[in-house]
């Protein structure tokens, strides 16, 4: 169950997202995108196009030549905008996990605005490392074997993903990095699924631009479930716990007892 559980939570952080109408929490965020995207573009263009290996072909063989660019430019920009995405929306996806879990147990840990700020800004260069690590890594390893790089580069990734996803609701309990990973290894199937179900998710097109929030909201629902035994009935956006269910019934048996005696 923690597998398919931990594949779906980054789904259903975004029906999530949807149903409850949280869409303020992804407006900035797209168009932190949309202007990073356009500023990769232009600075990898404008680099590659002072580059004798494109500058040459662009002279003599324009056709060939802009291909040769729009290719490259492509790729490169994709790679710079992965790597900077986390960094850029650290404090956005922060506060949507704090919004989610306010909204599921009614209450959140949370930390002044500039610590919180300052500790989203920290864990996202430390992912920015990961997934420049995870990058690197398998550049490497594509040189001896394509295959053997891309299967390692796309597990690092999804492993970088769900920590990416996990260290929000994790941060505001004041976990420490190694505490993090620890639990990530607590829950391998969990981990597991979800860094498939992130993968998953940026490869739909253009769903790159949403999906650090959906992530975010996704790992929230799924550690709350996971922690504290919350479980959320996504059709009507309530909440219950073990606590509360047992409560219940607990309530229901005593109403039973003293109706039983005063008849």
């Amino acid at each position: 169950m923690g597998f398919f559980r931990g594949f779906l939570a980054p789904f259903r952080g975004g029906l999530y997202v949807a149903r409850h109408r949280l869409w303020p929490y992804l407006l900035l965020p797209l168009l932190f995108d949309i202007a990073l995207a356009a500023v990769t573009m232009f600075a990898v263009q404008h680099y590659l196009r002072q580059e004798s290996f494109v500058a040459a072909p662009l002279a003599d063989n324009p056709v060939v030549g802009y291909a040769i660019l729009i290719l490259l430019t492509s790729l490169a920009s994709a790679i710079l905008f992965i790597v900077a995405q986390p960094l850029l929306l650290a404090v956005f996806s922060d506060r949507l996990s704090e919004r989610v879990e306010r909204s599921v147990r009614g209450t959140a840990p949370s930390a002044p605005f500039l610590s919180s700020t300052g500790w989203a800004l920290v864990h996202g260069l430390m992912k920015l490392v990961f997934y420049g690590l995870a990058l690197a890594v398998a550049a490497v390893l594509t040189i001896v074997s394509a295959g053997i790089g891309s299967l390692v580069g796309v597990g690092l990734g999804a492993l970088f993903l769900a920590y990416d996803g996990f260290d929000y609701p994790l941060s505001r309990r004041g976990a420490s990095f190694g505490k993090k990973w620890a639990y990530l290894a607590r829950h391998p199937a969990q981990t597991l699924g979800f860094g498939l179900g992130a993968t998953l998710l940026y490869l739909i097109p253009l769903a790159v631009f949403v999906a650090p929030p959906f992530v975010a909201a996704g790992a929230t629902l799924v550690f709350l479930e996971a922690e504290g035994g919350t479980q959320l009935t996504e059709a009507d956006g309530k909440h219950s716990s073990k606590k509360d269910r047992t409560d219940g019934d607990k309530d229901g048996a005593k109403g039973g007892v003293r109706k039983s005696a005063e008849m």
